[in-house]
């Protein structure tokens, strides 16, 4: 680091630079015991930013003031705790750029998380039925393909979504098979759509 023209790298300052720091710290800065660079063998010390994205470090071991060098905030501060919302958002996000398996399977994964308070029984035979699995991928891809792009996200859907298909067919069946534009694909869809309905009503 440069201070008043003088280059200091990692090791002893004078005490006059140390507490200039501590004045440029004041408000902005955080003290060395809350992050990562916290040694016992320090008496105090503190962090302060450096106005280009890092963070200066200084301690005090009692007797001597020191420059620990300049780190990234990752360097600096743990990790914040993801917590179950953004956890969820984080992974519907990342099923929405998913092919329908793996898309499926997520959903799949974040209706079985115990977090996620206490499923539906039915839900759960679901959650565990290739055949409910399947048809929710195959049609996951069938809605992509007829939506060229502009079907919602999966965080709208959730795994209850898919599994209101096979628990309330009957507007899916429509989507399915429209009226003069029915494709052997939406046809297929729909005759499986209404066995796995008949095995969960």
């Amino acid at each position: 680091m440069i201070h008043r023209g003088k280059e200091y790298r990692p090791g002893f300052i004078p005490e006059d630079v140390y507490e200039d720091y501590i004045d440029i710290a004041y408000g902005r800065g955080e003290d060395l015991r809350n992050t990562l660079l916290w040694k016992d063998s320090y008496e105090r010390g503190f962090v302060c930013p450096d106005g280009y994205g890092k963070w200066l470090a200084f301690a005090c071991d009692g007797k001597r003031h020191l420059f620990l060098g300049t780190f990234d905030e990752e360097k600096v501060f743990p990790p914040e705790e993801e917590d179950w919302y953004d956890y969820r958002e984080r992974m519907f996000a990342e099923a929405d750029r998913k092919p329908s398996p793996q898309a499926v399977d997520i959903l799949r994964s974040l209706y079985l998380d115990g977090r996620n308070g206490r499923p539906d029984p039915r839900l759960v035979r679901m959650a565990k039925d290739p055949a409910c699995l399947k048809w929710f991928s195959d049609y996951w891809d069938y809605v992509r393909w007829n939506e060229h792009g502009n079907e919602c996200s999966l965080s709208e859907v959730g795994f209850e979504g898919f599994a209101d298909c096979i628990l309330d067919p009957e507007p899916y069946l429509e989507y399915l098979l429209p009226e003069g534009d029915e494709t052997d694909e939406g046809k297929i869809l729909a005759e499986k759509l209404k066995l796995l309905h008949r095995r969960y009503a």
